[in-house]
């Protein structure tokens, strides 16, 4: 101690061999204390932290443990370094001393609404890292408890989740996978605040995707300024990506009346004009027709994503008959079905049976699943249609025979974008069963997909049908 005593001058620097010499010390004009400590003096530590807020108070030690780390951090100590001390730490301290970050260096306006949830089993680990962020202007959301946690995040959006790792009932780790799997936090930033320094834990923090890993005790400047930074960087990544959601929102906004206009003159023309043209020019504009109704399902879809993505998706139940809406659909792609000399087979058990659903959505479903039979078909095919009762749901099946999915799981054809088009040399999206999923999921239904000996059937059900 007195070696480095000797090396580093500096009036705001004190070392001291025991934590007794510091009784009766005035520490108030002092920026660092250094304590050479064997862990047995914890309560006089903790007395000198409580006394000194403003002072960074360091233990040097020659058994530096975790269950040492978390004895000072439970204390308040900033730091935990080997004895013999390095010189350097002292001087590295009080370089960034001098050039420290102040709270007028960060925007609390900017991050201003952001959620962040602080999960640690440990109250004065959330209450430093409550005082460490409180000058962002952040939501902070505390739990002691992880199972509590673990209900919210299922209810609620959050920014940022800040978790420690080892705690009772449930691990951060555990926790993190939790989130991972919600549909509203999948893509929330996690960061862990841990104890624990070897590189495994590190390895699996940010294997489960984490985007920091940050270890106890911590310089409160430096975890403020990193996550400020962090929030700042996935507010502009989301403001860029709202921009660029709501361009591709207008764009297919004003396709729509052109393509609907399209539409409605072109089966004017066929159904006044049909008997006076020839079979060359009715095909012609058939195919015309065909590819208009392709392109209006195609707008649509992106409409809807951009309002399922956004949590805007609103039911309008009432009681119809599937039958009826999915003949209503063979009919409106039937040039579809001619182009590829396709026929229908349509079977049905829910004679007079009337289903509670959204109109307008389940036939956006039922239009896709057929556009996607079409495209995928063979020529020259049957397409098999089936509805039927089964565990009192309404149930709708389509079998095409061509084209298989080939996947190790088919249900990841659901997947945001997840097309076969690019290895078919077609035209596709994907983007017709991520949305049929999503409008079956707020149904309180199912969808699934299944494809063996060339052929693939997509099933969806949906509940609390009535007779």
């Amino acid at each position: 101690m007195y070696e480095i005593s000797n090396r580093i001058e500096n009036d705001n620097l004190i070392f001291v061999e025991n934590a007794k010499h510091l009784i009766n010390v005035d520490l108030s004009k002092k920026s660092l204390c250094i304590i050479k400590t064997d862990f047995s003096d914890t309560n006089i530590i903790r007395k000198i932290c409580r006394e000194n807020p403003e002072l960074e108070v360091w233990l040097a030690s020659e058994d530096i443990s975790r269950k040492n780390i978390l004895t000072a951090n439970s204390c308040g100590v900033k730091n935990v370094i080997s004895y013999p001390v390095d010189a350097r730490l002292v001087q590295d301290f009080f370089k960034d001393k001098n050039k420290s970050v102040t709270f007028d260096d960060f925007s609390p306006v900017f991050l201003k609404g952001m959620k962040v949830m602080i999960v640690d089993d440990n109250q004065m680990n959330i209450d430093l890292l409550v005082e460490t962020l409180s000058p962002l202007g952040l939501e902070l959301y505390t739990y002691i408890k992880p199972i509590e946690a673990s209900k919210i995040v299922n209810l609620e959006r959050f920014d940022l989740f800040l978790l420690d790792i080892m705690m009772p009932e449930m691990s951060g780790f555990d926790l993190a996978k939790v989130i991972k799997t919600t549909t509203i936090n999948a893509n929330a930033q996690i960061m862990f605040i841990s104890a624990l320094s070897d590189p495994e834990n590190k390895i699996l923090g940010y294997n489960l995707g984490s985007c920091a890993y940050i270890e106890k005790p911590f310089n409160v400047n430096v975890v403020r300024s990193q996550i400020y930074n962090t929030l700042k960087t996935k507010r502009l990544q989301d403001a860029l990506l709202d921009k660029k959601e709501t361009f591709l929102a207008m764009v297919t906004h004003d396709l729509k009346s052109p393509v609907n206009a399209e539409i409605c003159a072109l089966e004017l023309l066929l159904n006044n004009r049909k008997s006076s043209l020839d079979e060359f020019q009715n095909e012609i504009i058939g195919d015309i027709l065909g590819a208009a109704k392709y392109m209006k399902n195609l707008v649509e879809n992106i409409l809807q994503k951009y309002r399922t993505d956004r949590g805007k998706q609103i039911l309008h139940k009432t009681r119809f008959s599937l039958e009826m809406l999915t003949v209503q659909c063979v009919e409106e792609l039937q040039y579809l079905l001619e182009d590829k000399h396709l026929e229908i087979d349509t079977k049905s058990s829910l004679k007079n049976v009337e289903t509670y659903f959204d109109c307008l959505e389940i036939k956006r479903v039922i239009h896709n699943l057929l556009i996607n039979a079409i495209e995928y078909s063979n020529k020259n095919s049957q397409i098999t249609i089936n509805l039927y009762e089964e565990n009192k749901e309404a149930c709708f099946s389509i079998t095409n025979s061509g084209t298989m999915i080939n996947l190790e799981n088919p249900n990841l054809i659901f997947e945001k974008c997840e097309s076969f088009a690019q290895k078919q040399k077609s035209i596709g999206t994907g983007l017709g069963l991520y949305i049929s999923k999503r409008i079956i999921d707020a149904h309180g239904g199912r969808i699934f997909a299944k494809s063996e000996n060339s052929q693939t059937t997509f099933t969806f059900t949906l509940p609390q049908y009535v007779r």
